[in-house]
């Protein structure tokens, strides 16, 4: 098992899969470093805004670049603003949307789990979408429950229909291409909802 997917564990959601059954989460580490007064100040700062520890703070940024930002030149990533994909897509027909959202969702899904080593399995899938669409690539704000044994995603955005038209695209195409499986997505101009 690789030091990425050992850091997975901490997220109790991914690790109720089978192949993490019986793997202890690793014990913190406790390591002193060095940082530049201006770098350690704006931390400072903005652990005050989100009420957080520094400690916690950084550990966030620390445990994101692990999981996903060390991944990004082997990726392809252009920072784009969603503005624009927004207005793009408004001279698209609803089919048009759709089948460019999903190619785009089926091939960046398969290409990050590949390249992040992970296998091409449910619970692989279901890290990409959270954190890596919603938290990562501030596609949605992702809720995550359990309902009837089943898990249940709701996508909330505020960017409007053509948005959640683009995300059940982009998460149809996701499933279809890493397992080979259609899912049913409802969708409101505020989001998307599926349950796996």
């Amino acid at each position: 098992m690789s030091n990425f997917q050992l850091l997975l564990l901490e997220d109790s959601l991914f690790t109720s899969g089978t192949q993490f059954q019986g793997v202890k989460t690793p014990k913190p580490v406790t390591h002193s470093v060095r940082l530049d007064r201006k770098v350690y100040e704006e931390l400072s700062k903005e652990a005050s805004k989100k009420s957080a520890s520094f400690n916690n703070l950084v550990n966030q940024i620390l445990k994101k670049h692990v999981e996903f930002d060390q991944f990004i030149p082997d990726l392809n990533f252009v920072l784009i603003h969603k503005g624009l994909i927004i207005g793009d897509m408004e001279g698209q027909n609803d089919d048009t949307v759709l089948s460019r959202a999903e190619a785009a969702g089926g091939a960046f899904a398969r290409d990050t789990i590949l390249t992040m080593g992970l296998p091409l399995n449910k619970e692989s899938l279901l890290y990409f979408i959270d954190p890596v669409v919603c938290r990562y690539k501030n596609f949605a704000d992702c809720q995550r429950y359990r309902r009837d044994g089943k898990e249940v995603f709701y996508l909330r955005h505020e960017l409007g229909a053509r948005w959640s038209l683009f995300l059940k695209g982009y998460v149809s195409g996701a499933f279809k291409n890493v397992l080979d499986k259609e899912i049913e997505i409802d969708e409101t101009k505020d989001g998307i909802t599926f349950t796996v």
